[in-house]
């Protein structure tokens, strides 16, 4: 019997070891293609395929030869995930190791080299990879082509640099640009300045730098093209928590075309093109949020269901890459998992295995959030948003404009704030109840309890007023974008699959009416950040159906249907009058044109690093994004406000200096002196103290800007 194994063993070793050097065989193409691309020109489809091996390279090809070597998942989306989710770990120990041996980027990209040569070897002698079935492999092939279709719309779209992607272009540019990044303050935009609660370890913005890098290209192409490159993952990443959360593969192409239509064509922001977060998904918060988020959820809920250490290992890298991207967002999502369980609890009225894989889940996904917590307390206590004074809060308040609703000391989210964000949350909302008619799937506990639990948290004033004290009005107004809308819409398609084809009418229907009642509202004004709002009684709806459907479901708890074809099919009719109404807006994004590219190049080749450029304001935030400088002052609302960067008092200083006319000449170079100023940029359409300035030598002279020599 020992012989007859050792024979059949010898005889099945070689397939498993040409399985196994087929799969790095085609892990190889990314850094191969990437060699080659460097022959093509750096604009056009020479950037584009520059772009696509870089970041396959960085964010998916160390962590699938890993994920390889420990054990490939059954289905692809999950490896899809896991692989993105391991990367972005392997990702975080090289720049960890970048900033504590003060080297440059490249010593990350030395690391995530090693690594993946390291676990090549084991992942060539891994026995191969599951099958895929031939529905899963089809459903796959159609998200990656509508991804490719989608990027092309993305890259039309894409333009200049605007809003926050200054801040983040600046912060990435000095990851990618200065040779000695001797600690986490080296990207900061102040010299001697203290770190962003929000962005103390850059790892996406390490992310944009590498991959800059690697491509040979600026770091501004990166994130402006970028986004277009990331849309299959995201919606393969979107496929992934799909078929996860509704156990089909027709569920996981109905999530990606929901997710699309609601993150991507309904969000039509302005100075954006129209195509959402897509277009920002080189930017932290984007990222988040059709990155990071799903493969969360697909992991976590494939864990548990499935078990596996293997999946809990990616879990916990996908937390880790949350936190470190952007760690005001893991609270939410711990707590719609933590809806999830609850409503599960109820729904069953027993406690189950599931219920204790899901308590793994979640200790899994707070690990991270809590050693990062600990390591940087002290830079979280410095901010002055956490725990807001009363004249900070009151500020804030006036800054959001219509946002809150005020219950004596208390605030609240205003409804309308919610629901103001397109046709399919304002379905999703509505869609939440009908959950309760399938009580026993996985998908109505994650739609029911995790809806009402996030509504709960913004629509109740004492306990919004919590968390905005401990997260910031800012961040705690942005617990909505984690309402469970897309699966609520995906299980309400589910729900009407039933009636086949009159199912299939009433969701393209719903999907008509929507767009012309609640095409959503995205204007931002001073103080403003919509004028009208959505459908308040939605949100109310919402939240108290949620609760009825939780009552009602525990009573009768229902299985409800399986998701199939005539979901997929109600999905896309009701995606399809989003797509279209989105699909008309898109536009190339407008142009900042505050700086001139010839400005820019004089900062650049006359100063050096670690110099201060003083300017106004608005002058000095957008140059610090082109040149890997620090500056005197930027926007309050683009910068950390914590106790080291003096933000208030750069700001009244810059005022003074470039519009106070009763200043004296002493108290000009006092300011100077007191921010390290080594240079002054004028942009002379402003107020600027010409007469002061005479006195230092001019390097620089055009019709707007002029850039004086003052470190004499």
């Amino acid at each position: 019997m020992e012989g007859r194994s050792g024979r059949i063993a010898s005889l099945t070793a070689p397939p498993a070891l040409r399985a196994g050097g087929r799969f790095v065989g085609i892990v190889a193409l990314a850094p191969a293609t990437l060699l080659l691309a460097h022959l093509l020109p750096e604009t056009g489809f020479g950037l584009a395929i520059r772009l696509a091996a870089s970041a396959a390279c960085v964010l998916l090809v160390p962590g699938a030869l890993l994920l390889r070597a420990i054990g490939w998942p059954a289905s692809p989306g999950i490896a899809v995930a896991g692989s993105f989710a391991l990367s972005l770990a392997i990702d975080a120990f090289g720049l960890a190791l970048v900033f504590a041996a003060g080297g440059s980027i490249l010593l990350m990209g030395i690391v995530v080299a090693s690594v993946s040569l390291v676990v090549a070897v084991p992942a060539a002698l891994r026995i191969g990879t599951h099958p895929v079935e031939p529905v899963e492999r089809r459903a796959l092939g159609a998200v990656f082509a509508s991804g490719i279709l989608v990027s092309a719309v993305v890259w039309w779209a894409a333009g200049p640099v605007n809003g926050d992607g200054f801040f983040h272009l600046g912060r990435a540019r000095k990851l990618a640009e200065l040779d000695v990044l001797n600690g986490l303050s080296s990207v900061n935009e102040f010299k001697d300045g203290g770190l962003h609660p929000g962005y103390a370890f850059p790892l996406w913005h390490g992310v944009d730098a590498l991959i800059a890098r690697l491509a040979g290209v600026d770091v501004t192409e990166v994130l402006v093209y970028l986004p277009a490159v990331l849309v299959p993952l995201a919606l393969l990443l979107a496929y992934a928590a799909g078929t996860a959360v509704f156990r089909s593969p027709f569920g996981g192409v109905a999530l990606a075309a929901v997710q699309l239509a609601n993150l991507g064509f309904a969000q039509n922001q302005a100075n954006l093109a129209g195509t959402g977060l897509f277009e920002t998904v080189s930017q932290p918060q984007a990222a988040s949020h059709l990155l990071l988020a799903p493969a969360i959820v697909a992991l976590g809920f494939t864990f548990v269901v499935e078990g596996g250490w293997t999946t809990l290992l990616c879990l916990g890298a996908a937390s880790l890459g949350l936190t470190a991207v952007h760690p005001s967002y893991t609270p939410y999502v711990v707590m719609l998992i933590l809806g999830f369980l609850l409503a599960r609890f109820v729904l069953i009225r027993a406690w189950e295995p599931l219920l204790t894989r899901a308590v793994i889940v979640l200790g899994t996904i707070t690990a991270p959030l809590l050693l990062f917590l600990l390591a940087f307390y002290p830079v979280i206590q410095s901010s002055s948003s956490v725990t807001p004074s009363a004249a900070l809060r009151d500020q804030e308040l006036a800054n959001y404009g219509h946002i809150a609703t005020m219950l004596g000391p208390w605030i609240g989210l205003a409804p309308e704030a919610i629901s103001r964000a397109g046709p399919v949350v304002v379905a999703g909302l509505l869609a939440i109840p009908i959950a309760g008619l399938a009580a026993r799937r996985l998908w109505a506990a994650l739609v029911l309890g995790g809806g009402f639990l996030l509504l709960f948290m913004v629509l109740v004033p004492p306990v919004f007023t919590v968390l905005a004290d401990l997260l910031s009005l800012s961040q705690a107004r942005r617990i909505p974008e984690f309402l469970p809308v897309s699966f609520a819409v995906v299980g309400g398609c589910v729900v009407l699959a039933r009636l086949r084809v009159w199912g299939v009418a009433a969701a393209a229907a719903a999907g008509v009416l929507l767009v012309l009642l609640y095409p959503g509202e995205f204007t931002s004004t001073r103080g403003n950040f919509y004028i009208h709002g959505g459908p308040s009684w939605a949100v109310w709806l919402g939240c108290a159906g949620a609760l009825a459907a939780l009552l009602y479901g525990a009573w009768r708890p229902r299985r409800g249907p399986e998701p199939g074809r005539w979901a997929l099919v109600a999905a896309l009719a009701f995606v399809l009058p989003v797509a279209v109404s989105g699909f008309s807006r898109v536009e190339r994004a407008s142009a900042d044109n505050l700086l001139t590219p010839a400005v820019i190049q004089a900062v650049r080749a006359d100063t050096s690093e670690g110099d201060v450029v003083f300017s106004d304001r608005a002058t000095a935030y957008r140059i610090a994004a082109y040149a890997p400088v620090d500056i005197n002052a930027s926007s309050p609302g683009h910068v950390a406000v914590v106790r080291a960067n003096h933000v208030f008092a750069r700001a009244r200083d810059a005022r003074l200096f470039f519009g106070d006319d009763s200043l004296t000449d002493a108290e000009r170079e006092a300011i100077l002196e007191r921010w390290g100023a080594d240079w002054v940029l004028v942009n002379k359409e402003r107020s600027h103290p010409q007469h002061f300035l005479d006195r230092f030598p001019v390097v620089y002279d055009d019709d707007r800007f002029t850039l004086y020599d003052v470190r004499s």
